[in-house]
């Protein structure tokens, strides 16, 4: 792939372009307040994606040497072990939140999104955070 931020600079576009057309229609229906709060967030979010995704366009373009240098390190087989052991623990602490939901849903009440994103951002931190300490200390 060429352009490795193509899909943060469409959707940027996309949003901005969905911002524009709803609040030229809710201009030409009827002053509809709400509808364009709604097109006026839609515009500033795709604004902010888009000064995002140039900035990181920027920096990565600045940093590609360097990235291809670290990517063209030899892959060892301590790298496999640091991978293992981090999965390894990730999947550990999914299992103990996962039961800890299952625990709480017979007195609380929670939805399904919110335990879904809880496993989800539990996953996201515990994995890089073990590749990080299996890293250091192996």
């Amino acid at each position: 792939m060429k352009n490795r931020f193509l899909q943060l600079y469409l959707c940027s576009l996309a949003m901005i372009i969905m911002g524009g057309v709803e609040i030229n229609f809710d201009y030409i229906k009827a002053n509809n307040t709400e509808g364009i709060y709604s097109a006026t967030l839609k515009l500033v979010i795709g604004a902010m994606l888009l000064v995002f995704a140039i900035t990181s366009h920027i920096k990565f373009n600045a940093n590609r040497k360097q990235l291809e240098r670290e990517l063209s390190k030899e892959y060892d087989e301590r790298d496999d072990l640091i991978e293992g052991k981090a999965s390894h623990f990730t999947m550990s602490i999914l299992m103990i939140v996962t039961f800890l939901i299952m625990f709480l849903l017979n007195w609380i009440s929670i939805q399904t999104n919110t335990a879904l994103f809880s496993i989800i951002i539990m996953s996201m931190v515990t994995y890089p955070l073990a590749k990080k300490y299996y890293n250091h200390f192996l």
